[in-house]
């Protein structure tokens, strides 16, 4: 099995699984709130982790299956967002359904909405604008704004009354069907804004992009770009062996194709306004969609910078064939309107040509046409540049900026690090077992860190692009790899009102025989406060 890194969120990379108890039909009975009560499955130990001088750090809740966002509202509440199955590796035995968590001081957490669409409906329907009302797992995000929670899930985002529990979704049918997908709403001036990532790794389907796809029965399933594009004619051959959908070991596809679709020089791909790889503005209520920048990959974390500007993070591109690339920074970046930020073409804003992307064998070429780059750059010899780059397959994720407290500037922001998945990157042991095709360390870029990347929160100057480690493991190794009870796998950051820094741990995800396995049970969340 080819071994990835983590791109995710959103998320992210997926090996799709059923969810378990997904098949069961739900019932129009009253929903029935219940405590939380969930075995423990990890050492959890404070003292294992590193935190500013005068601050302490302590576990509020252990034992949660698949954490990935945190949100508080008036009253000191907080509601987490558990993801469920189909992400991060997750098999039947290990698929709780998506769920919304609510807990607070003095407070037994509790389930707070649990319903979720069907997996056999799923499957039915080709759109989810023709599914009934639920999460569809997985839930990628949930912010509390003006009294309702918002909450971001495959192809919807949806409001949640906490009042009530009354759950209606606001943008649907977006095409979110592969690894990556659409991620946390935020907001500003009562607008809200958010991301919709590509579907897979560079602008054809891999082998994970087809795993999904296969899972949910959604065949048609492509990455879509948001002006017309002209296609130079290159076809890769996807591995297909894994999947029902075909009985052929791979099968050739083109760029900007459904699987098995081939491409032709100078074929044009039409544009359309909902476009993957792009950021959009709505009103609260989803109307009056609005593209603000495109050509962009998969992102997980994103704010508004204390003078405006919208800053992101941006998950580095995989060695993933069958046009996977080596060595693609982590990287932050200023979101301006208009601009096209050159996936699939580009990565880290150099082009896919680049020695630094290549294996021991391949080179990759464009898939758009040197016109077609012209046109989306307007003139422009590339695409704009990062703030800031950060190690290969640290996997950055959430992030925040700064409030004056635990001594961080205003302008500066701390960044989760998920940490790298692939073996090859986690100890020198995976040396030898790299995948074919990938460089010895000693044939490396200098700025990758094969040993242990990410696993911890960076605090980053984005002047200067200097990122330093903030909050991390005595060890510098995650907790499951030096047996200790700190930091496993970060993956959001958020404060409180009164200037607590909450950290969200989605827990352990391994790679073993059997591919890539998270376990459950083993979500944490950490709260940073003073002494």
């Amino acid at each position: 099995m080819m071994k990835i890194s983590f791109q995710y969120f959103l998320i992210l990379l997926f090996l799709i699984f059923s969810c378990k108890n997904a098949e069961e039909e739900r019932g129009d009975e009253e929903e029935i709130v219940s405590e939380v009560s969930q075995p423990v499955q990890r050492n959890v130990n404070a003292s294992d982790i590193v935190v500013p001088e005068g601050y302490k750090i302590e576990a509020i809740e252990k034992g949660l299956t698949y954490p990935v966002d945190i949100t508080f509202d008036e009253d000191g509440n907080y509601y987490i967002a558990e993801a469920g199955g189909h992400t991060y590796g997750t098999k039947p035995a290990r698929a709780p359904e998506a769920r919304i968590l609510m807990g607070g001081p003095n407070k037994k957490l509790q389930v707070f909405f649990d319903q979720v669409v069907p997996m056999t409906e799923i499957k039915e329907e080709a759109s989810s604008e023709d599914m009934e009302e639920g999460l569809i797992p997985p839930v990628t995000g949930v912010t509390f704004y003006k009294g309702n929670l918002y909450i971001s899930h495959r192809s919807r985002y949806s409001v949640l009354k906490p009042e009530n529990r009354e759950f209606e979704t606001i943008i649907n049918g977006l095409p979110s069907w592969g690894e990556f997908l659409n991620a946390k709403p935020i907001f500003k001036d009562d607008k809200m804004y958010w991301f919709l990532s590509t579907q897979g790794n560079s602008g054809v389907i891999e082998e994970h992009f087809v795993m999904v796809i296969d899972e949910f029965n959604k065949p048609e399933a492509r990455e879509i770009p948001g002006e017309d594009v002209t296609l130079t004619g290159q076809n890769f051959w996807v591995p297909t062996s894994k999947i029902k959908l075909t009985e052929a070991d791979s099968v050739r596809t083109g760029a900007y194709s459904a699987l098995g679709d081939t491409t032709t020089a100078g074929q044009v791909i039409p544009g359309e306004k909902i476009a993957n790889g792009a950021f959009y503005e709505s009103n609260l209520d989803g109307s009056e969609i609005k593209r603000i920048a495109w050509g962009l990959r998969s992102s997980f974390g994103y704010r508004f910078s204390p003078d405006g500007r919208l800053i992101t993070t941006m998950n580095s591109a995989n060695p993933m064939p069958p046009r996977g690339l080596f060595f693609d920074w982590e990287t932050i970046y200023e979101v301006v309107e208009g601009e096209w930020y050159g996936w699939p073409d580009f990565y880290s804003g150099i082009p896919i040509t680049d020695d630094r992307f290549r294996g021991k064998k391949e080179k990759w070429e464009f898939v758009l046409t040197p016109e077609t780059h012209k046109k989306l750059l307007k003139g422009k010899d590339k695409p704009r540049q990062p703030l800031v780059r950060i190690s290969p397959h640290a996997a950055t994720q959430g992030m925040v900026f700064g409030r004056g407290n635990l001594n961080i500037p205003e302008n500066d922001i701390l960044v989760a690090e998920f940490g790298s998945i692939v073996p090859e990157f986690k100890g020198e042991k995976f040396h030898p077992h790299r995948p074919p095709g990938m460089p010895p360390e000693s044939e490396a870029p200098e700025d990758v860190q094969y040993n242990w990347p990410g696993f911890k929160v960076q605090q980053v100057n984005l002047s200067s692009g200097e990122a330093t480690d903030f909050i991390y493991n005595k060890s510098g190794l995650p907790a499951s790899a030096d047996k200790g009870g700190g930091l496993e796998r970060p993956i959001q950051l958020e404060w409180d009102k009164d200037g607590n820094l909450y950290i969200v741990d989605f827990g352990v995800v391994e790679f073993d025989d059997t591919g890539m396995n998270a376990h459950p049970f083993t979500g944490v969340i950490w709260k940073i406060s003073k002494k």
